[in-house]
């Protein structure tokens, strides 16, 4: 299985809906500094495990994850007769080929309402079970920031089933050969071949 296509909406440098078609056997990226070669990596990396900057998500969940204008525009609506509602992340990868054992990622949950896509959804959005405290929260004004104790995580086939880190067929693995602090002895021995 191969990832085919990537679709990022208000993930770090990418606002509304940034897309990616990938080639099934080599894909290289290629741009002037600051564009997001490294934002597509650590989102495609993020949705299939979860990890962000080595760590889990859970104790990395900050408003710095999401889209600089989304939130301003967010964050600027709140004083107007009709507030957006809190922005989201939202990461799909497509898979290629399909096959019968991924037929639990096939469905039209997806973006581009194809029925015959393969793959999953990666969400970081406002829960709904919070509407209450977050009413409350706009009542008192002034908000400044995004209420991300009100946010949740979640990862959804295009089959409407939603699923964990450990159902995804796809693992990934970043590798900085940049660093010079290795974490262990195969990160040394992968960077020097890099080199």
């Amino acid at each position: 299985m191969a990832l085919k296509k990537v679709k990022i909406e208000n993930f770090k440098i990418y606002n509304d809906v940034f897309e990616l078609e990938l080639n099934p056997s080599l894909n290289i990226l290629v741009g002037d500094n600051e564009v997001g070669k490294s934002t597509v990596l650590e989102a495609i990396h993020l949705a299939l495990t979860g990890i962000i900057n080595g760590k889990h998500l859970n104790t990395e969940l900050t408003q710095y994850l999401f889209n600089n204008a989304a939130v301003k525009s967010y964050i600027d609506s709140l004083s107007t007769p009709n507030p957006q509602r809190p922005p989201q992340i939202k990461i799909e990868l497509y898979f290629d080929p399909v096959t019968e054992d991924n037929a639990t990622f096939m469905g039209s949950d997806n973006s581009d309402k194809d029925k015959d896509a393969c793959g999953f959804s990666f969400t970081i959005a406002f829960d709904d079970k919070y509407n209450d405290e977050y009413n409350a929260l706009l009542n008192v004004g002034d908000v400044k920031t995004l209420p991300i104790e009100y946010y949740e995580v979640r990862w959804s086939t295009f089959g409407r089933k939603d699923i964990t880190v450990k159902s995804i067929p796809i693992k990934s693995a970043l590798i900085d050969s940049s660093s010079t602090r290795y974490q262990n002895g195969s990160d040394v021995y992968i960077s020097t071949w890099i080199r």
